[in-house]
């Protein structure tokens, strides 16, 4: 399909660079949407094609506990045949093209938080990215249709700064970016573990718990659990640190040195220079920063 919308206007290369950002590098849609090579490489000849059996709770039973992701491509097994609109109900209100109920791994609850210009680059870019044929399975129990998308979070499960902070236009910028880029999701504790039952009293403060195994990755060197850090400035969280330790942390994988040397972040998303964070600007880097420490 031509880049364009509905009405048969044309994208501006800004709006299609800034989609290609938010892709990329903002809401890891990159890193849920494209398969890996046997190196655990993200393959670039695939790009957005989908990933057949990207997260299973039951790795040893060949019917059961896959998810998979859509293909995002410009083929007929993606989006060449779906509308703007469809795209957009998909992206921020959990309907997808087939008219189904997404599940909410998907985090369309999250982006609901878009702002309306950025959702429009986001299907923008979209319209751009080489069709790769690529028809990913139907998801396996005990991930089945849900009887409606999950309510969409909203602006008062958001933290805000706190009013005195000096930095509060740099904050409320990190604040957004910090919501749309699914860190709210994923540091945001679970009251029952894959049930997507937030606990957002405690937004932010960690605990969401990952299989390694689930997620393909191996334990050793991974540990079997992943708990999510606490990215509150509290004593169990990010107090004491600076707004330097956590731009590194973002941009390169590694904790500040408070002693004994810095230590590698395990989570495959914040994993150095191939993390889907390592592409933020250093302007969005520093207001996640400022965010966070206010």
């Amino acid at each position: 399909m031509a880049c364009g919308d509905d009405d048969g206007g044309t994208n501006t290369a800004e709006q299609v660079a800034r989609g290609r950002y938010l892709v990329n590098d903002v809401m890891l849609c990159a890193f849920c949407h494209t398969p890996r090579r046997e190196d655990g490489m993200p393959d670039p000849t695939r790009a957005l094609a989908g990933v057949d059996c990207f997260y299973d709770i039951d790795p040893m039973d060949d019917n059961v506990g896959c998810f998979s992701t859509r293909n995002l491509t410009n083929h007929e097994t993606g989006l060449a045949n779906a509308t703007d609109a469809e795209i957009k109900a998909a992206l921020i209100d959990g309907i997808g093209i087939d008219g189904r109920n997404l599940l909410p791994v998907m985090p369309y609850w999250v982006f609901h938080n878009l702002t309306d210009e950025d959702a429009d680059s986001i299907v923008a870019y979209l319209r751009t990215v080489n069709g790769v044929e690529n028809e990913t399975p139907q998801n396996q129990p005990p991930w089945l249709e849900p009887d409606m998308p999950l309510p969409a979070l909203t602006e008062a499960q958001i933290p805000m700064p706190v009013d005195d902070y000096p930095e509060m236009d740099a904050a409320m910028r990190g604040r957004y970016l910090t919501t749309v880029g699914t860190c709210i999701d994923c540091h945001t504790p679970e009251s029952t573990f894959g049930a997507f039952d937030f606990d957002f009293d405690k937004a932010l403060a960690g605990g969401r718990v990952w299989p390694a195994d689930s997620l393909g990755y191996p334990s050793p060197p991974f540990p079997p659990f992943i708990f999510t850090t606490n990215l509150t400035p509290h004593e169990t969280g990010l107090m004491g640190y600076t707004h330097e330790d956590i731009v590194k942390v973002m941009k390169e994988g590694v904790t500040p040195d408070k002693g004994d040397g810095p230590e590698g972040v395990c989570a495959p998303t914040h994993s150095g220079p191939s993390s889907p964070y390592a592409g933020l600007t250093d302007e969005d880097l520093s207001d996640i920063a400022h965010y966070l420490l206010s």
